[in-house]
């Protein structure tokens, strides 16, 4: 007894259900699907596989086809294709009322209801609509299939069968090649990020070298990813969209970071050397357009990465589209301050006239503020790409000219004047400046607030009005020497070398400057002997030939990030520019998390602050009412010895004993203070706003090895939803670094 006994067939008009499905087939090819995204393969997959469908279903039993057309019915939001899907779901009704075989009329209500299910759009992870159509599909099918006599069933599986072979050997060959590609892909990605921070650090070669490797990785990737293991998986929907948006990814990657090399290629590094005092603005000038060229290869691959984006991809996939355009996002910002560096370099070295800048050697042995004590001074002028040192003498020589013939801080800024007149800037109705203007300019905690008193007082102090000022502290001294080499000091009969440059400036040269006795100092050949360390690092620099930017960017990139080296000019465009950089040396903007910074002065005249040592914990703490304090934890200690060391380092004015140092000690944050305790004991404040912060001054005296804590409390606004971010903290330069 066979099979076929026990199944009932519908007698079929085949030549009429393969003309239903070739049309039903062609109608949906026109729907204009998208299963592989491939316009001529999804045309034959929807095609071909709503004929098959409808072939079969033209013996499926009639609650089949009335089902699919129901579920077309409910997922079809056009009220069209919903109106022909109920018609198509009464007439499946009507086939079983009437139970006869109806091949043609149950074929009709399948094409319908498979043309209504790919023109519809339920939305959903993945395309929820195509899974539902292709599910009904299946079934239909099979159902169908099922009620055919054995030969065409044999057929109909043995095209099921070919079918599965095609997909399993797509999965499998597209697992493989994935696995094969992966590390290609990480390394491909991973030399394109090296590739654009070495573009913003300067290293224009080394980018250049990383986006040619970056560029070989990806080509591999393209490569495996289009081979023949994956060409049966183009027939796949979803894994087709999977396997063509990283062939095409990395094909335009490629092409991307290609083309970002051959811009960098033509950068010539050894231009851009300052050489024989002279850097050549021509070559700046030249590297402007290879810069915007890698722009617009970084733009095309953030365009092809956006294209890419589609509802069939698997969610791991959008991750890394997602990742990648934020990768994007966080270095543009970047490649844009190196295109405007370019573009400004030129006038800041003089392309359009001569810029004079003045320098400040300062030194946080006796600290002020963010710039430190000003030891000497230079003036550099700098034409067409050449510079020149115009003045170099000691800070003392500018309060000597004031105290000869006066000087006015008109123009200064009220904030400035209100906060720190009282240290030398206003001495009353006239608006004069004491004598010693000079030995308290440095105090502010903003450094634009000292450039921009420097630049209205210098020309009153005996020198040339300046285009901006600059700061550099021993460590940056110490850094540049190592271009220069060692330096003879016969003052003070010593030869400074650049592995001990700053503890020379920091405290040998005040030891080896002391009598025998320690209660006095030999100043005059201490002085002139930082002269000569001053004047011969500079020398050293404008005759010698210094290493391309991106090492020099490498050596002086931290101390600027400790604010050791900081740079003003009084043009606005400039000023954003080294505020980008971080060189501008400007307090940060305080949010809606605050910000804290301690920023110490020294109140003993002495050069003590050698030895100071600070630590700082600065955190948001949360209620249980909700409320967010900023809180900030502060500790000073005087690390300076008793005895052993010269009256002019660890003495004071004040007769209190060796080793004791005074401080004026300074707390900035939002204007919300609620408590400042000390050793656990409130003290009271004195409030001024600087720079968007509020600053609040207090004095201490510390014994030699005495520790002193802090504790202040900042009321802050509620927490946003997404929770509280980060407080900013601006950090003093001391002489002791912080780990």
């Amino acid at each position: 007894m066979t099979r076929e006994r026990f199944v009932r067939r519908n007698r079929v008009d085949e030549p009429a259900a393969i003309a239903i499905a070739a049309i039903a087939g062609l109608l949906a090819a026109a729907a204009g699907a998208h299963p592989t995204g491939q316009t001529i393969v999804d045309w034959l997959l929807v095609g071909v596989s709503v004929a098959a469908v409808v072939w079969a279903a033209a013996s499926a039993p009639w609650w089949a086809p009335a089902g699919a057309a129901g579920v077309a019915a409910v997922i079809a939001f056009d009220p069209i294709i919903a109106t022909v899907a109920v018609l198509a779901f009464g007439g499946g009704l009507y086939i079983g009322i009437r139970r006869r075989d109806q091949s043609i009329e149950r074929g009709l209500v399948a094409a319908v209801a498979m043309n209504a299910l790919v023109r519809s759009d339920l939305g959903g992870f993945l395309g929820l609509s195509a899974l539902i159509g292709i599910s009904v599909g299946v079934v239909l099918f099979v159902v169908g299939l099922r009620r055919r006599p054995s030969k065409l069933r044999r057929v109909g599986w043995i095209g099921v069968g070919v079918v599965g072979v095609i997909a399993a050997a797509g999965l499998v060959g597209t697992a493989l090649a994935g696995l094969g590609a992966r590390p290609d892909l990480t390394r491909a990605t991973s030399e394109a990020r090296q590739a654009i921070d070495a573009v913003n650090a300067g290293d224009y070669q080394g980018a250049a070298d990383l986006f040619v490797s970056s560029s070989a990785d990806f080509v591999a990737v393209d490569d495996r990813l289009s081979s023949v293991l994956t060409a049966p998986a183009l027939l796949i929907p979803g894994v087709a969209q999977n396997v063509n948006v990283g062939a095409d990814l990395s094909a335009a990657a490629a092409r991307a970071t290609s083309d970002a090399a051959d811009a960098l290629r033509s950068i010539d590094p050894a231009r851009l050397r300052l050489s024989g005092g002279r850097i050549d603005i021509d070559a700046i000038g030249d590297v402007e357009a290879p810069l915007l060229q890698v722009r617009v290869a970084l733009d095309e691959l953030e365009a092809a990465t956006a294209a890419a984006e589609s509802p069939w991809l698997l969610g791991r996939i959008q991750t890394e589209l997602d990742e990648l355009n934020d990768e994007f996002a966080s270095t543009r910002p970047k490649l844009e301050t190196a295109i405007e560096a370019v573009r400004l370099a030129p006038q800041m070295l003089g392309a359009d006239g001569t810029r004079r800048y003045l320098v400040l050697f300062t030194s946080p042995v006796e600290a002020r503020g963010i710039a430190g004590f000003i030891g000497n001074y230079a003036q550099i002028d700098v034409t067409d790409g050449r510079i020149r040192v115009s003045e170099f003498g000691r800070r003392s020589e500018l309060d000597d000219y004031v105290r000869e013939n006066g000087a006015r801080c008109d123009g200064c800024s009220p904030e400035v004047l209100d906060r720190y007149g009282d240290f030398g800037l206003d001495t009353g109705p006239d608006g004069g400046v004491i004598p010693t203007v000079w030995l308290n300019l440095p105090m502010p905690a903003h450094f634009p607030n000292t450039a921009e008193t420097a630049q209205i007082l210098y020309p009153q102090s005996g020198g040339e009005p300046v285009d901006g000022v600059i700061s550099v502290d021993p460590y940056v001294i110490e850094a540049l020497m190592q271009y220069t080499g060692p330096i003879e000091v016969p003052e003070l009969d010593v030869t400074v070398s650049p592995d001990n440059a700053a503890e020379f400036i920091l405290r040998d040269q005040y030891r080896l400057a002391s009598t025998d006795s320690l209660d006095d100092i030999d100043n005059e050949s201490r002085v002139d002997a930082l002269q000569t360390l001053g004047e011969g690092v500079i020398e050293g620099i404008l005759t010698g030939s210094l290493p391309e930017p991106s090492q020099i960017a490498r050596d002086l990139g931290p101390l600027a990030a400790e604010h050791r080296v900081m740079m003003w000019t009084d043009d606005e465009a400039e000023q954003e520019l080294l505020a980008t950089t971080g060189l501008l040396g400007a307090m940060p903007d305080l949010g809606p998390d605050g910000g804290f910074s301690v920023v110490v002065a020294n109140a003993g005249e002495s050069k003590i602050d050698a030895y100071l040592e600070r630590s700082t914990d600065v955190r948001i703490e949360t209620g249980p009412d909700g409320e967010r304090e900023l809180v900030a934890d502060v500790t000073l200690r005087n690390g300076a010895p008793r005895s052993g060391l010269p009256a002019y380092v660890i003495g004071n004015s004040f007769d209190l004993p060796p080793g004791t140092s005074r401080l004026i000690v300074n707390f900035f944050g939002p204007a919300s203070l609620t408590s400042v305790t000390q050793d656990g004991e409130e003290v009271p404040v004195s409030p001024l706003p600087e720079a968007g912060w509020m600053g609040y001054s207090t004095l201490v005296t510390l014994a030699s090895g005495e520790t002193v804590d802090y504790t202040l409390r900042f009321a802050l606004p509620s927490a946003p939803s997404t929770g509280g971010g980060t407080p900013a903290e601006w950090v003093q330069p001391l002489a002791i670094r912080d780990p």
